[in-house]
């Protein structure tokens, strides 16, 4: 595994799998809300959170330096990285580099402790909501440029569930994921690093 200079981590993939089953794991150095996660220290407080916490419904990717999951929950689908050496069972901090993306990161923890912590993700932030659609328009630009169907990244986004509940062709879903992956063509035809990098405004 290592990571190239596009921005996403080259795991081995199944070429034949679904989009929702072979998502697009970015590096934490270009995507803010990939929330690092390693055992918490000795001496600070319990954490209510443990690996086994998470969500059943999840991707998981293991490398060298840990694993890589994306996680489904109330909040939305979220990047986690849980660094090397992390037992199951153990107590889980977060770790925020000190960088031009620190806001950032430290909004996407907020959001995960919200979410499996106390168990909804509760009103939501119009900033959160923001950098969510831009994140969602990437998947969906990565999805399709590796070959999804509409439907197929739709399920990545909404959930299989909601996608199965209406006929495809006429659904609402197919028109705003058709949306969806048209801001991912005009966001990598237009500096996206830098979208990724900075705070949403209020």
């Amino acid at each position: 595994m290592s990571a190239p200079a596009s921005g996403g981590y080259d795991f081995l993939a199944d070429p034949d799998a679904r989009a929702d089953q072979s998502p697009a794991f970015w590096r934490p150095n270009e995507l803010a809300s990939v929330v690092i996660l390693a055992a918490a220290p000795a001496g600070a407080s319990q954490s209510a959170l443990t690996l086994a916490d998470l969500p059943a419904e999840m991707v998981r990717r293991d490398a060298e330096d840990g694993a890589h999951l994306m996680v489904r929950s109330e909040a939305g689908l979220q990047q986690l990285w849980v660094t090397a050496g992390t037992d199951a069972g153990a107590s889980l901090a977060a770790i925020i580099p000190l960088d031009a993306m620190t806001a950032a990161r430290a909004d996407a923890v907020v959001r995960l402790w919200e979410a499996q912590a106390r168990g909804s993700s509760g009103p939501r932030r119009s900033r959160s909501r923001r950098l969510e659609r831009l994140i969602a328009a990437l998947q969906a630009l990565d999805a399709r440029l590796d070959g999804a169907s509409y439907r197929a990244i739709a399920e990545v986004i909404f959930g299989p569930r909601r996608v199965a509940d209406e006929a495809w062709k006429t659904s609402s879903l197919r028109d705003a994921v058709i949306r969806i992956a048209r801001t991912g063509v005009a966001l990598m035809r237009g500096g996206y690093r830098k979208l990724l990098k900075s705070k949403p405004p209020e």
